[in-house]
């Protein structure tokens, strides 16, 4: 439709000429060789403004740091005079100068997700709008819009696990007096405390001693939900809730069309995540004993649960924080 519309705008100034030459010739008149002069010395001056069109122009693709965040198209300075108008594919996504030169930057606020790729149409015309062209060129970005921090709700979620979390702090190494067990390779998550430098030296990589009763990675939070409804928001609290609790040892793992394990908060992961959608339990194989499960009210999220607890884990479903009151955790 742009394309079209490109066309019959171009289309439309050639006709211009051509009637102001037709006026020129029938009339044999001196207004007539004039105006129809005028019309061609514009018309050439805009064609030549336009030539640096068919150069692509260089476009930087960037985030505000507000929060949510925005998309800022940037244009590189050119040295032909014209005047650009970048549009995006996606129809709901907006652009508005932002101020700066050559700046544009959404309306609205991205919506969650890792954009690697987004596709840019500029508009390009002379000074006089006489003709048009349009670049059409897709961008190779890197784009990571997480979910939007919930904190309040956060906060609600962790006042129910947190008589669960004092209950079970591990003791540190030096107070806890336990014998060492074994040895085996540093892994994220585990307490620095726990190293042996000795052994580390010799190895020439981390190696972490294992304590009688000791659990190095106590604790896992697993999300797992079904359905779209409330989504963003179930993510978005699960999203706050594990910065919130970072400096605890512990694993994530969310349970989507695909499934990932980390010690890390991982952003791409978060801004990725879409529902499990299969019919058949996922299989799931958690170490640590402590597993606190953010799912919905699907049949299949209970069935989770219950694989977990014939794990002999301690594992606990949280109830999701409403604005009609408070609720607790529910564990086995």
């Amino acid at each position: 439709m742009a394309t079209l519309k490109t066309l019959a705008h171009n289309l439309g100034v050639a006709l211009l000429l051509v009637l102001g030459w037709g006026y020129a010739i029938s009339f044999n008149n001196a207004t007539g060789w004039a105006l129809a002069a005028s019309l061609t010395g514009i018309a050439i001056v805009s064609g030549l403004a336009l030539l640096g069109a068919w150069r692509r122009v260089t476009i930087v693709a960037s985030l505000t740091t507000t929060t949510p965040p925005r998309l800022v198209l940037t244009l590189a300075p050119k040295r032909w005079p014209l005047l650009c108008q970048p549009a995006l594919s996606q129809p709901h996504l907006t652009l508005q100068p932002t101020g700066h030169p050559r700046q544009w930057q959404t309306q609205l606020p991205l919506p969650r997700g890792v954009y690697d790729q987004l596709t840019v149409t500029v508009r390009l015309t002379d000074p006089l709008h006489l003709f048009v062209h349009r670049q059409t060129q897709t961008l190779t970005t890197a784009l990571i819009v997480p979910p939007v921090l919930q904190p309040v709700a956060a906060q609600a979620v962790f006042q129910q696990v947190a008589p669960l979390i004092h209950a079970t702090q591990p003791v540190s190494a030096e107070s806890s007096g336990f014998e060492t067990q074994d040895f085996r390779p540093y892994q994220p998550g585990d307490p620095s405390n726990q190293i042996d430098w000795k052994l580390t030296a010799k190895a020439q990589t981390p190696m972490l001693r294992l304590l009688a009763n000791d659990e190095p990675v106590p604790w896992c939070w697993v999300f797992c939900v079904t359905t779209h409804q409330d989504l963003e928001y179930r993510l978005a609290t699960f999203y706050t809730f594990v910065q919130l609790v970072g400096e605890l040892p512990a694993q994530t793992l969310l349970i989507g069309t695909e499934q990932q394990l980390s010690a890390n908060l991982m952003p791409d992961a978060f801004a990725r995540y879409q529902p499990y959608s299969a019919s058949q339990l996922p299989t799931v194989n958690v170490t640590q004993r402590r597993v606190l499960l953010f799912g919905d009210d699907s049949p299949l999220t209970a069935q989770l649960h219950q694989q977990l607890a014939r794990q002999n884990l301690q594992a606990t479903t949280i109830q999701w924080p409403s604005a009609g009151g408070e609720h607790h955790a529910t564990g086995h």
